[in-house]
């Protein structure tokens, strides 16, 4: 863009030709930029797919944690996930793995 604001209407036919050939550069280095992401993007997504599965079935009908609160109606049924008992203060995986990514990410 720089390049670009420093030539002039009357710039030769060779300065808006290298001009072009940069803008085509630009474009291919950016559409094999946005590739990789998406190959990485899959790839982590399917790391943690897995490993959500993993710590899943290990940590099946464990209380994890202590939660120092009893959580809304509507989301005890994902914090008492597969626990055994009717105290709702006890945290499945699940429920303290969603919060900790939700915090993280943020």
């Amino acid at each position: 863009e720089k390049k670009k604001e420093t030539i002039t209407e009357s710039a030769g036919r060779q300065q808006k030709k290298k001009i072009e050939r940069q803008e085509e550069k630009l474009k291919n280095n950016n559409r094999d930029l946005s590739m990789v992401r998406m190959k990485s993007m899959f790839a982590i997504g399917f790391c943690f797919t897995a490993l959500m599965g993993m710590f899943n079935s290990i940590f099946d009908g464990r209380v994890v944690a202590k939660l120092p609160f009893v959580p809304l109606s509507y989301i005890q049924g994902l914090s008492h996930r597969n626990l055994l008992g009717e105290d709702y203060t006890d945290c499945s995986f699940i429920f303290l793995y969603i919060l900790c990514t939700m915090s993280i990410r943020q």
